[in-house]
C-alpha cells in the first residue's frame, strides 16, 4: 500500500478509535473530541489546557449543530490543519 493510502487509512482509524467511548461509533461527542485533541493535536494547540478550547473547536466543526462531530466534520478539521501545516512546511522548504 502506498504511503498516501496508509495515511488515509490512519485518518479513518483514528476517527473511529475515538468514537468508541460512548457507544455511538459514528460520531465524536464533546468528551471524545477533547480526548482526540489532547492526544493527537496537543503540540499544535495554542491553549491545550484551556477548557474553552474544546468548546470553540466543537462550535467550529459542528456544522449541523447536533453537538457531535461526524466523519465529514472531522475531515474538515484535518483538511484545515493540513493546510496550516503546509504553510509552515512550504515556508521552511522554500528557504
Amino acid at each position: 500500500m502506498s504511503q498516501l493510502l496508509k495515511s488515509i487509512v490512519t485518518v479513518i482509524d483514528i476517527f473511529y478509535h475515538y468514537t468508541q467511548g460512548d457507544g455511538d461509533c459514528e460520531t465524536l461527542s464533546k468528551g471524545e473530541l477533547k480526548e482526540l485533541l489532547e492526544k493527537e493535536f496537543r503540540p499544535i494547540l495554542k491553549h491545550p489546557n484551556d477548557p474553552d478550547t474544546v468548546d470553540v473547536i466543537m462550535q467550529i466543526l459542528d456544522r449541523d449543530h447536533d453537538r457531535r462531530v461526524d466523519f465529514t466534520e472531522f475531515l474538515l478539521m484535518v483538511f484545515k490543519l493540513t493546510q496550516a501545516c503546509n504553510k509552515v512546511v512550504s515556508k521552511d522548504f522554500l528557504k
